[in-house]
């Protein structure tokens, strides 16, 4: 079993692109982070970490879900038409870091709301017709995939706000 923390955190800045998008085609949505660094590094922006994927609103694994590709960054900047700015919300997380990598990540997210659950932590949610929908809800790439080819080793942190 994974294990889980309860960290505070401050606000955190990014640049990214918000869209919407499946798991059977994450490959678009992975499409995304090399063109945010691209504009981030063509102002002269200096990236903060490994990509941020900030999860705003699902209903099934199988449906779209809205979500920001992002890159963290020391303050918000403007880097280009097409991209947006923002923090991340401070405040109290439940955080994991999983071992294997992506292939890990639906095994965990389960286990995370089950421990939050035994544990008596409200997630910082909100359930509607259309899906739940997170006030903050983050999976950050720590390990860069050019320097190991093994998804299985990848080390990936994810993060919930609670209330």
């Amino acid at each position: 079993m994974t294990e889980f923390t309860v960290e505070e955190r401050a606000e955190r800045p990014w640049v990214g692109v918000s869209t919407t998008g499946e798991l059977a085609h994450w490959d678009r949505v992975n499409a995304h982070v090399p063109q945010v660094y691209a504009a981030l590094a063509a102002v002269g922006g200096i990236p903060e970490g490994g990509p941020i994927y900030q999860y705003h609103r699902m209903q099934t694994v199988a449906d779209p879900m809205d979500i920001t590709v992002s890159v963290p960054v020391a303050a918000c900047i403007e880097i280009g038409e097409g991209f947006e700015t923002g923090v991340i919300p401070g405040g109290r997380y439940l955080v994991a870091r999983p071992e294997g990598g992506p292939d890990a990540l639906g095994r965990v997210h389960g286990e995370m709301w089950q421990w939050a659950s035994v544990q008596g932590l409200d997630l910082a949610i909100e359930e509607r017709a259309d899906g739940i929908h997170w006030r903050a809800r983050t999976e950050q790439f720590l390990t860069d995939p050019q320097s190991e080819p093994d998804r299985s080793k990848w080390a990936v942190e994810i993060a919930y706000l609670l209330k």
